[in-house]
C-alpha cells in the first residue's frame, strides 16, 4: 500500500493558532508529503504565515466557506491519502503513522479519533467546551470500532474514495462532513473510529465562537433553518441536559454558561440572518 499522505489545514482568520498547527503536521513520523494551506478570505496574516513556513498556500478571495475549502484541499492534493486538520487543532506525532494502519482493508475510506481541550486551557469556556461539545466527562468507546458519521476536525481520508463518490460539497457552509460521510457510507465504505488517536483543541474560545462552534455542531444540512425553532431545541438541551449534568458535578460556572448559551446563540444568529437581509437590498 502507498502510504504518501498530504497534510491540508483549512484555515480562515487563524493566525493565533496556525502555527501550532502546521508544526504538529511537519512533525509526523509519517513524514507528510506535502501541507497545503487553504485559506478562505482569511483578512489576518494567516496566508502570510503558512507561506513562510513553506507550506502550499491557496487562498480564496472571498470567504467561500467550510465545504468548497475542502473541496480544493483534496482537490489540490496528490497523495493517496489527506491529512485534515483544522487550522485551530494539533495532533500528536504518531497521528498518520497510527491512522494508516487501519486502510490495510480496501473498503476503509477515513478514520479519526476523539477531541480534547489541550492541556493549559482551563477558562471557563474552555471547560464548558470539554463538558458539553468534546464529551471529556463522558464515557467514551475504548475499543477501535466502526462509526456512521465522519468528524474532520483530524482525520485521515483515502482521497480516492472521496472523490469517488463527489468529493466534499462546495456549496455547504457547515455539515460538509456529515453531508461526505452519509455519501461513502451509502457506497458501502467504512469509516473508522480509533481512539487512540487524539485530536487537541488548542484554540482559546469567546462567546461569539464558542455560541457558533456549538449552532455548527448541531446544525443539519439536510434541514431547513428556522433561527427560532433553533434557539427552542437548544434552550431545551441546555436547560434540560447540559444544566442538569452542571448542577449535578457543582460545575457553577458551567451552569452559568448552559443557562445564557442559547441566548448567546440567538442574538448571533441573529446578527448574522439581518446581515444577510442587508445584503440582499
Amino acid at each position: 500500500m502507498d502510504r504518501e499522505v498530504t497534510g491540508v489545514i483549512p484555515c480562515y482568520n487563524s493566525a493565533s493558532t496556525l502555527k501550532q498547527t502546521i508544526n504538529s503536521l511537519k512533525s509526523q513520523t509519517l513524514p507528510l508529503s506535502e501541507i497545503i494551506v487553504v485559506d478562505d478570505g482569511s483578512t489576518d496574516n494567516s496566508a502570510e504565515i503558512a507561506v513562510e513556513m513553506g507550506c502550499t498556500v491557496i487562498s480564496n478571495t472571498i470567504s467561500l466557506g467550510r465545504g468548497y475549502t475542502r473541496m480544493i484541499g483534496v482537490k489540490s492534493s496528490q497523495a493517496n491519502f489527506v491529512l485534515f486538520c483544522d487550522s485551530s487543532n494539533i495532533v500528536p506525532s504518531d497521528f498518520a503513522e497510527i491512522a494508516i494502519k487501519h486502510f490495510e482493508e480496501d473498503l476503509v475510506c477515513a478514520c479519526f479519533g476523539r477531541i480534547l481541550n489541550y492541556e493549559g486551557l482551563t477558562d471557563d469556556l474552555s471547560n464548558w467546551r470539554a463538558r458539553h461539545l468534546f464529551g471529556e466527562n463522558k464515557p467514551y468507546n475504548n475499543k477501535i470500532h466502526q462509526v456512521n458519521c465522519l468528524i474532520t476536525y483530524a482525520v485521515l481520508l483515502r482521497r480516492e474514495h472521496v472523490l469517488s463518490v463527489g468529493n466534499f460539497n462546495p456549496s455547504l457552509k457547515q455539515c460538509e462532513d456529515q453531508e461526505l460521510g452519509e455519501k461513502l457510507i451509502a457506497q458501502n465504505l467504512k469509516i473508522i473510529s480509533d481512539p487512540n488517536l487524539i485530536t487537541y483543541s488548542i484554540r482559546k474560545e469567546t462567546f461569539k465562537s464558542l455560541s457558533l462552534r456549538y449552532a455548527r455542531w448541531n446544525s443539519d444540512y439536510a434541514q431547513p433553518k428556522f433561527v427560532l425553532i433553533d434557539f427552542l431545541d437548544a434552550l431545551k438541551v441546555c436547560i434540560l441536559i447540559f444544566s442538569k449534568e452542571d448542577l449535578k458535578d457543582k460545575q457553577y460556572k458551567c451552569l452559568t454558561i448552559s443557562l445564557l448559551m442559547p441566548f448567546i446563540r440567538l442574538y448571533y444568529e441573529f446578527v448574522k440572518e439581518m446581515k444577510l437581509l442587508q445584503a440582499f437590498r
